[in-house]
């Protein structure tokens, strides 16, 4: 029922709930010891539970749409629905017009037309209250928690990514400009308010609710850790919201905060909470498996076990609905919930008639969509895909992943293989395609809750395989039950990892067949070999500059004054050095490394930067440089160089390219040892050259092949027939088939070696356990 206008919930006390999970503090380390006491009355869960208990004391009956707007604002960012094409830069433009007139911020506020996500806090939110008049920064506002949600519902009907719902909403001949809105919104909102509304749009709170404990880089990073502030989530905010547990069942089966709030607001009966089609469902966590013997451990359930191969490319959740008149309606969700159908229109003649013997009923499958060469006949590399939603999507997102590689400061390099695989004629012999894993739902009954066993069986019988294009995820079995122990499955575990590995496949995914989906007693286990210590692809680089990165900086908990993001560079003039020792070194440098140091090594590498450092803020010479540099202009401007490059040791999960960049890099690079240059010698920074021709190795190419052949797999086609081969080239032939024989049986050995080491070290099923998306 409506409620009268007294019971109006207003904005600032949500912010309330919000400024005290804030204003708890932060243990160090050597405070955690005494974590059992503190959680007991200040945590993130207990604050929850006293602003309930206000809320519904105060303004009980709730206003009904409550629930949802408490979530979408609580959790900015997985309001996937709504979007507003508004980062820091252009927020804080916006904001320094239309807080001119504002009673509560002074004339200063338009200084923020400059800021910089760099500078200070590198909050906006907290840059803003600054500028407010003294004495108003906890006032109580005007609006209410409706009216806030409201003005953000128009405020995303301005961004073309927002999902078709909020543009029907607000129709064109009522439609406001971003600034209209915005000042709307902001008028006479308190600068706490302010703060918090700035940071939902930008869908991230972290920086006010878990604040850096210190500014100080020493401190920030000895003294505490990630685990220093406690992190409210998304469950526990539902079982306090709602004890009887229906919203969160619901939220599992429906990753959408709308729909869990709206099932709880009609008392939990209104539909049955199993996944629906258009809504998509969350995607389970695995495990890291750290070797063969870990990865089995946690499966040794006594039910048989299956190693998936693990396919490189995007995941898609595919929802097939069938309307009246038969046609198929088509959605596609990303890993992180977006809609991404219209991105992905490619696909959907794919799905038609992989589907056309399902006979109307209602689908949810789990795929991967990856792209396929024509001329290899087999699934092309990771970063094809990029270039081929780009060609094909339809919608807002069409075309933007387009354009080429252009960089600033070049210079002279040496050769490098060639990269003609870049060309159109090769790009159009490509096209996406999908291998389906998993079924979740069929007709009304949801499966998952059903046995693996079970689902992949329905997979099979409802997917009907098409050449290239429609593909059902290859499987081993590696142990068969309680009769098969655990070394003989290793054994066998290892062989086939063995062999994906040769066939430059991204891993394994190991499944037990009892297990269901999102199943936490027996999880997904990914097996990639970058997760088994020092075995990932390790080569030596140098890191020529640095910056904080808001994302990774965030994430670590520490300010601007902490580098968190360090720019690599690959020697380009090796050749010119050896004739003439004189000549500076040049470094190309196009990609960065945010991760793998600890929070002491990170704090000793910024001690190391900064002695060292030029700030890119003010004018230099290229003198004071050790080095001459290339940079790819798509990398965001560092903050500091430094004067002389230092040498590191990198780990990374095989190689990719990014966009508009024409060298292979390493994927997911980890920053995994630092050298002072009394250990280390600059020469031995891996060669532009060098790196590219490891990299054509690891991803099943060769350099010297490179201009004759697409990639190896040409080979095989020589073998079906198409051309007759030379004595030479059969020659070649039988040595690359040697060698990935003699690699294949290297990868057993290794493997081997690691779990004989775990063996030893008696450790055993879930200590440490570490979870990825």
């Amino acid at each position: 029922m409506e409620n009268c206008e007294g019971k109006r919930i207003p904005f600032s006390f949500f912010v309330s709930l919000l400024h005290e999970i804030a204003s708890i503090p932060a243990r160090t380390t050597t405070t955690r010891l005494h974590r059992t006491i503190t959680s007991s009355s200040h945590s993130p869960r207990a604050v929850v539970d006293r602003w309930i208990k206000a809320l519904k004391g105060h303004y009980s009956p709730l206003p009904r749409g409550t629930t949802a707007s408490v979530l979408r604002l609580l959790f900015p960012e997985d309001d996937t629905e709504r979007k507003y094409n508004l980062q820091e830069t252009r927020l804080a433009q916006h904001l320094g017009q239309c807080l001119d007139s504002s009673t509560v911020f002074t004339g200063g506020a338009t200084k923020l037309r400059s800021w910089c996500k760099d500078s200070a806090s590198g909050c906006l939110g907290e840059e803003l209250v600054k500028y407010a008049v003294p004495g108003t920064e906890n006032n109580i506002g005007p609006k209410s928690l409706q009216e806030i949600d409201g003005l953000l519902d128009e405020l995303a009907s301005t961004s073309l990514f927002s999902d078709k719902s909020f543009h029907e909403a607000h129709l064109s001949s009522t439609k406001r400009s971003k600034i209209s809105i915005l000042r709307t919104l902001y008028d006479a909102l308190p600068p706490t308010d302010a703060a918090y509304v700035t940071q939902i749009i930008l869908k991230d709170l972290r920086p006010l609710l878990y604040s850096p404990p210190a500014m100080t880089t020493s401190h920030v990073l000895l003294d505490y850790n990630m685990n220093s502030k406690q992190v409210l989530t998304k469950e526990q905010f539902m079982k306090a919201w709602d004890p009887s547990g229906s919203m969160i069942k619901m939220y599992r089966m429906r990753a959408s905060l709308d729909e869990a709030a709206m099932n709880f607001e009609a008392g939990g009966t209104l539909v049955p909470a199993r996944p629906r089609w258009g809504v998509s469902v969350e995607v389970p966590k695995s495990a890291k498996g750290r070797s063969p013997l870990h990865a089995l451990e946690l499966l040794n359930s006594g039910g048989p076990v299956w190693a998936e191969t693990k396919y490189d490319g995007e995941r898609a959740q595919i929802h097939v609905h069938f309307c009246e008149d038969g046609e198929m309606q088509i959605a596609i969700f990303s890993k992180s919930k977006r809609d991404s159908t219209l991105d992905r229109t490619a696909v959907h003649p794919i799905v038609k008639e992989a589907l056309a013997g399902l006979g109307g009923q209602d689908i949810i499958l789990d795929a991967e969509m990856v792209a396929f060469s024509d001329e290899r006949n087999a699934i092309d590399e990771f970063w094809r895909i990029r270039g081929l939603i780009a060609r094909t999507a339809q919608g807002a997102r069409a075309g933007i992943l387009s354009g080429k590689g252009e960089y600033h400061d070049s210079q002279p390099l040496d050769s490098c293989p060639s990269l003609h695989s870049n060309s159109s004629s090769t790009m159009s012999a490509l096209h996406l395609a999908l291998v389906f894993f998993d079924v979740l739902l069929i007709g009304n009954a949801s499966l998952l809750n059903t046995p693996y066993a079970i689902r992949r069986s329905m997979l099979e019988s409802v997917v009907q395989e098409i050449p290239c294009r429609a593909i059902i995820a290859e499987r081993t079995l590696v142990s068969s039950g309680p009769d098969v122990g655990l070394e003989k499955a290793a054994k066998k575990l290892r062989e086939v990892w063995a062999r994906r590995i040769v066939e430059c496949k991204e891993g394994l995914v190991l499944k037990s067949e009892e297990s269901t989906y999102a199943d936490w007693r027996l999880p997904w286990v990914k097996l990639k070999k970058d997760y088994v210590p020092g075995y990932g692809d390790t080569i030596d680089l140098v890191v020529v500059a640095a910056l904080w990165d808001k994302d990774r900086g965030r994430e670590l908990r520490v300010s601007p004054s902490t580098l968190t993001t360090f720019y690599v560079g690959v020697l380009g003039n090796s050749s010119q050095i050896a004739v003439d020792p004189t000549v500076k070194p040049h470094f190309m440098v196009y990609f960065t490394a945010s991760y793998g140091l600890s929070r002491e090594q990170l704090e000793e590498f910024n001690f190391w930067i900064k002695a060292d450092a030029l700030d890119t803020s003010t004018s230099r010479s290229s003198d004071e440089l050790a080095y001459s540099y290339t940079m790819l202009q798509t990398l965001p401007k560092p903050t500091v160089f430094v004067r002389n490059p230092i040498l590191v040791e990198l780990c990374g999960a095989g190689f990719t390219k990014s966009l508009r960049s024409k060298y292979y890099e390493l994927r997911f690079p980890r920053i995994t040892k630092l050298f002072r240059l009394s250990e280390r010698s600059l020469t031995e920074c891996l060669t532009l050259r060098g790196l590219q021709t490891i990299a054509y190795e690891s991803v099943g190419r060769e350099a010297r092949d490179a201009d004759r052949y697409k990639d190896l797999d040409e080979w095989a086609k020589c073998l079906w027939g198409k051309r007759q081969l030379s004595e030479q080239e059969k020659a070649q032939i039988e040595e690359k088939s040697l060698k990935r024989q003699r690699t294949r049986e290297e990868w057993e050995f290794k493997f081997e070696n690691v779990d004989l080491q775990r063996s030893r070290s008696g450790k055993r099923r879930r200590e440490d356990v570490e979870t990825s998306p």
